[in-house]
């Protein structure tokens, strides 16, 4: 039976949202085969690339431009048939790990921005979104680059790759239905975790019963198991709601992440206009913020500018 066959569900999400944490439990039904301890890339980082070049080289030899690329010897429908087969031999891989499942699970933040490829691709896959208050995601993310070393160092680079991994995924995904994608608050699973997990479990089309989902919830509560490198110098203010990016996002951050992701924030019922500031003192004091920040980004591109060769800026 090909891998194909089978049924496929992936965890989508901005980065430190909760990703990791929700494959870890879907991963442990007995009829789910998935990487463990390990993560995929095959969409975001092998087949997006190819499929965005295929198309580019394939819209300049149709409008005449010039002929050059995979283009010149496979038709379209070709060279989709040959990303299937690669799709087919990553999963059959996969599959290796628990021959007799019956559903195949992925995940990858950045699937966030692909679902049309994956549709196209597997056209019965269903996605669980994982939504998370972007300024704790900032806040984590810019924890993990101190740690480990990947992930946005700043606050404007963690505000909008929130801010585009949430806007893509639901976007994308309200044109799937709700049989097919469905979204969960990393918040709501991490209060309700058993009830929430069983919920996603049906969703998945996956049997189950309240004994296994309260035995996975309680294995995998982050006070017994953190995984994703996750910053345990947060937990103790994990309880509270707000806490974290309260006691560890500066005023000027705040500020920042407001300016670059305050709609979405507001859109999905994390915060009222103003959040970012915490009194009248606040805002008297940012009020200069944004134009000394504009004024400094325009003198560093006027010195990068004036400072390059000049056949550099004639390119």
């Amino acid at each position: 039976m090909s891998a194909l066959d089978k049924e496929f569900v992936f965890v989508i999400g901005a980065p430190r949202s909760g990703t990791t944490w929700l494959h870890h439990m879907l991963a442990e039904h007995p009829s789910v085969a998935a990487m463990s301890g390990e993560e995929l890339t095959v969409f975001s980082r092998y087949l997006a690339p190819w499929a965005t070049n295929f198309q580019l080289e394939k819209r300049n030899r149709d409008e005449g431009r010039w002929a050059q690329g995979l283009p010149c010897l496979y038709t379209e429908q070709e060279f989709e048939q040959r990303m299937l087969t690669f799709v087919e031999d990553v999963y059959s891989r996969v599959l290796l790990r628990k021959a007799d499942a019956t559903h195949i699970l992925d995940k990858h933040p950045n699937y966030s921005n692909h679902l049309p490829l994956i549709d196209r691709l597997l056209p019965k896959s269903r996605f669980i979104h994982i939504i998370r208050d972007g300024r704790e995601v900032a806040v984590s993310m810019m924890s993990v680059n101190k740690r480990v070393g990947h992930s946005p160092a700043h606050v404007r680079e963690s505000a909008r790759e929130w801010h585009r991994c949430v806007t893509n995924a639901r976007v994308d995904g309200a044109r799937l239905g709700s049989a097919r994608y469905t979204e969960i608050r990393y918040e709501d699973l991490k209060d309700r975790t058993s009830e929430r997990f069983s919920e996603l479990l049906k969703f998945c089309g996956l049997a189950t019963d309240d004994g296994f989902a309260a035995r996975i919830a309680k294995e995998h509560d982050i006070q017994v198991r953190q995984v994703s490198r996750g910053d345990s110098g947060l937990n103790a203010l994990r309880a509270q709601p707000d806490r974290i990016w309260k006691e560890r996002m500066s005023t000027e951050q705040r500020w920042i992440f407001d300016r670059m992701a305050g709609r979405s924030l507001r859109d999905l019922g994390y915060a009222q206009h103003g959040w970012w500031a915490t009194g009248a003192g606040d805002r008297l004091r940012m009020l200069p913020y944004g134009l000394a920040s504009r004024t400094i980004r325009t003198l560093k591109s006027l010195r990068s500018i004036w400072g390059s060769p000049v056949e550099e800026q004639l390119k």
